[in-house]
Formats: structure tokens, C-alpha cells, sequence
């Protein structure tokens, strides 16, 4: 005749062995899934273009035409300021004017230089109009 002690002891065991059968369950469930998954991102990483596909088909677009109204915009705003004017007030002005931002204040004026020598640098973060 079993004992309490005995049965109790027993049961743990069963409920171990049923512990161990569940988790051996879903490990395996588990690894399926990872291996799944596995096999659905090497399907889509080949739908991928290759890199250099990509770089010899770059089209390169020499202006947005957004782009070219803040330009116009920079260009007015400093022929009406003869005097000239700092980098971060002219930003401000033509951000408000235009309703877009510029990233890169100074690349943003590089290209007006390039493109209207009108346009001067006469010292670091500084900009005027100069009629020629």
C-alpha cells in the first residue's frame, strides 16, 4: 500500500516526465518556426536588386523643382538685403517663405554660388548679393 509521502513523490515524478515531453514540445515547435522564418528571409533577400544593379541604373537629377524655388527665394531675399546676412537668418527667412526646410545650409548655398557668382561668401556663415 502506497504511502502519502509515496504518491505525492510519484506525482512529481509524472509531472516532471509530462514537464520535460512539453518542453521537448515546444522547442521543437520553436525550431520549425525560426526555420521557417529562416527559409521566408533567403526568399525575399533574393527579390532583392543587387547593389550594383542599382548603382548603374541611379539616375541623377540636376534639380527638384522645389529646390529651385528656395534658390530663387535665397537669391531675392539677399538682393533685397544689399547689405547681406547670416547663414541662419537667411535659413529662417526662406524656410518661412517657403515652407521647406534646408538640411544642409551650407551645400544649399554652394550650389547658388556655383550657379549665380552674384552670390558671395565674404566670411564664414555669411552671405550677400553683389550686382556686377
Amino acid at each position: 500500500m502506497l504511502t502519502e509521502r509515496q504518491a505525492l513523490q510519484e506525482r512529481l515524478e509524472k509531472i516532471d516526465k509530462d514537464e520535460m515531453a512539453m518542453i521537448k514540445e515546444y522547442q521543437k515547435q520553436r525550431n520549425e518556426i525560426f526555420e521557417r522564418l529562416r527559409e521566408i528571409d533567403r526568399e525575399e533577400y533574393k527579390r532583392l536588386p543587387d547593389l550594383k544593379q542599382l548603382a548603374s541604373l541611379e539616375i541623377h537629377q540636376k534639380s527638384k523643382p522645389e529646390k529651385d524655388i528656395r534658390k530663387h527665394v535665397a537669391v531675392n531675399i539677399l538682393k533685397v538685403n544689399s547689405g547681406g546676412m547670416s547663414a541662419d537668418t537667411l535659413r529662417s527667412k526662406i524656410e518661412k517663405e517657403t515652407n521647406m526646410q534646408i538640411l544642409n545650409m551650407t551645400t544649399f548655398m554652394s550650389a547658388i554660388m556655383k550657379k549665380n557668382p552674384s552670390v558671395q561668401k565674404p566670411r564664414r556663415g555669411y552671405y550677400r548679393f553683389v550686382q556686377m
